[in-house]
């Protein structure tokens, strides 16, 4: 060795030099410690190379060498120490710069087309992807890139953009070279906006010879090794194969897929479970369409509705055609039902009293008007009834029964006649409804238990006496009218109308009197839970004291002068509701078994039970069989 030159930083070797007079100079590298910009000082002096350092830069390097390195060497040994250290080395025109590699991308990364950049410089590539599709090779190459590097894939040229140092952008050139060599081909999906992809299909396959599929069946027999396959619920295209072939489909698809002044296709679509004709209006709202109009334009989307068939008729492009087709998917399913069942009790409860004495005091000789006596309306029976009797001595009433009479002389001429009456009654009525009736969920449903009677509306007479009345018939019964709507709890709210009329027995001159009791509510119910819509309790107590002044109230005899009566109604009313969800067949056939066995159990008269005819019992307990000859 010639020379040897120490350079010390804190006191520790630095870098140690030697060199020899006949051959290229070489230096050996021990740095123990060191800074990191004093060492790249002294690589600008072995190798003539201006550095540009950023402020950044900072910290102690080590670096041990056992053999003697070129000028070149020495460079590469730089670009590493930068790249452990986590500092990046840019090639510029004015120099190399230094930097930190967390904003190396920010700061110019030089473009190595040729890839021949050296090791530990960070430069970005465009590698092209022949076979493979670039945008695929993307999320197996992402995890070798580091943080401060760049992946992405460029589609229009089915390339990747590497930024990264160059010998790790070298690795991954090897490793995309192998995944697009062994890549059976390339796949291309294209949507298609004018055609529809059934009928490109047969055509690319008449034209090309390539292997077909539809609907997952492929032609066995291809004649050249691209796929083409028609996805009808997107109305794309999906191309595999080898690139050139791929791109040749693919010319002749984009060329295919062109407008046409055709009218739009019409389809079919039958309906299993919601209605033809309110899916048709809510269609054409959300897509707004014409809804079932001979003036639409031939361009514009038609939706029409077959209430024979329950199905929808389209007129529309074939992307449109797609989401009509998604949507109805989402509407077109089976709706729950609710059965609805109702209690309406009524207990009536009459208690009356009457107790009276009637008298009544002629002169049989005289036919005229009785001389005096009592007449309380009150006491039933009126003494009126008698009246006419006391001149014939046989006062009766209108049941036939004779009344108590006294004669006051021997002639006869003088009669007495009373009536005495002491009467208890009590009546009870108990009145029990269980109306039940099934529903669509958010359908109004009716039942109607009861009978139709004429009602006088008016009335005419003319000059010739000839007298006519008009009518109107009316629904008298029990009515139960409920709109259910099932929530996401599991629990219905129903919209409830419940209504019961009865023709009165109380005589009218106006014509028959009606009672009406009414429940018009919304309310909230779980799944077979019971709930009560509403009650009346209602306590009459009507009392009648009939008497002659003065007279009717001396003691004890002051009874003959009056008349008492007294009656108490009372009515309980009470209505209950139960919802009960059905969401499948088995739902629904459960509770059909269990109320028509309910219905067989019921006793008619005293040992009599409802039964079911033979051949029913077989219709029912056996599977249907067809009649034999």
């Amino acid at each position: 060795m010639l020379s040897l030159r120490k350079f010390m930083v804190n006191g520790l070797c630095v870098l140690a030099l030697s060199a020899t007079p006949c051959m290229a100079q070489t230096w050996q590298v021990n740095l123990q410690q060191a800074d990191i910009g004093v060492f790249i000082q002294q690589v600008a002096k072995m190798t003539g190379k201006s550095f540009i350092v950023d402020p950044r830069v900072k910290g102690k390097v080590s670096v041990i060498s056992n053999e003697a390195l070129n000028e070149e060497a020495v460079y590469r040994l730089l670009l590493s120490v930068l790249t452990v250290h986590g500092y990046a080395a840019l090639e510029t025109a004015d120099g190399i710069k230094v930097v930190p590699q967390n904003i190396a991308k920010q700061s110019g990364v030089d473009f190595d087309s040729q890839g021949i950049a050296a090791g530990g410089l960070l430069v970005t590539r465009m590698i092209p992807v022949k076979q493979a599709t670039a945008s695929e090779l993307v999320p197996i190459l992402r995890p070798l890139i580091p943080q401060y590097g760049h992946l992405a894939a460029v589609d229009s040229v089915n390339a990747l953009i590497i930024s990264d140092h160059a010998d790790n952008i070298r690795e991954l050139e090897s490793l995309i070279a192998r995944l697009d060599n062994s890549s059976e081909g390339v796949v291309r999906v294209l949507p298609l906006e004018h055609a529809w992809a059934n009928d490109v299909l047969g055509l690319i396959t008449e034209l090309t010879g390539a292997s077909a599929t539809s609907n997952g069946s492929a032609n066995t027999q291809p004649v050249m090794t691209t796929k083409v396959i028609a996805d009808d619920r997107t109305n794309r295209m999906v191309i595999k194969g080898k690139l050139e072939d791929v791109q040749k489909v693919e010319a002749l698809i984009k060329q295919l897929d062109s407008p046409t002044k055709v009218a739009s296709r019409l389809s079919v679509l039958p309906l299993r479970y919601a209605d033809a004709p309110k899916t048709a209006e809510l269609i054409g709202g959300l897509l707004g369409s014409t809804v079932a109009t001979d003036t639409a334009s031939a361009n514009s989307t038609i939706v029409k509705a077959d209430e024979d068939l329950n199905a929808l008729v389209v007129r529309a492009d074939p992307s449109v055609l797609v989401d009509i087709q998604s949507v109805l998917k989402e509407l077109d399913v089976p709706r729950a039902q609710v059965l609805v069942e109702a209690i309406i009790a009524e207990v009536n409860m009459d208690d009356a009293e009457a107790f009276g004495f009637q008298w009544l005091f002629g002169d049989t000789s005289d036919s005229t008007v009785p001389a005096m006596g009592t007449n309380f309306t009150a006491a039933g029976n009126s003494i009126t009834e008698i009246a006419t009797g006391i001149a014939t001595g046989r006062p009766t009433l209108s049941n036939g029964l004779t009344a108590a009479g006294i004669r006051f002389n021997s002639n006869g001429d003088l009669n007495l006649a009373g009536i005495l009456q002491a009467i208890e009654s009590n009546s009870n009525a108990n009145l029990l409804s269980t109306p039940k009736i099934m529903t669509l969920d958010n359908q109004t449903s009716k039942i109607l238990v009861g009978e139709t009677r004429p009602f006088q509306t008016g009335g005419y007479a003319d000059s010739s006496s000839n007298a006519f009345v008009t009518t109107t018939r009316e629904d008298i019964g029990l009515t139960l009218e409920v709109t259910p709507h099932i929530n996401a709890g599991d629990e219905v709210r129903m919209e409830v109308l419940q209504i019961v009329e009865a023709a009165s027995s109380e005589p009218s001159s106006l014509g028959t009197i009606t009672t009406k009791r009414e429940i018009s509510t919304t309310v909230i119910a779980g799944n077979r839970r019971t709930i009560v819509l509403g009650g009346l309790i209602e306590d009459n107590v009507v009392e009648v004291q009939q008497k002659v002044p003065l007279l009717g109230d001396i003691p004890v005899i002051g009874a003959l002068f009056r008349s008492t009566s007294q009656e108490n109604q009372k009515r309980n009313l009470l209505v209950f509701i139960r919802p009960t969800i059905l969401r499948s067949a088995q739902d629904v056939a459960a509770v059909t078994s269990e109320k028509f066995s309910g219905f067989r159990s019921i006793e008619i008269s005293q040992a009599f039970t409802l039964q079911r005819p033979q051949a029913l019992e077989e219709r029912f307990d056996r599977p249907y069989a067809a009649p034999t000859k």
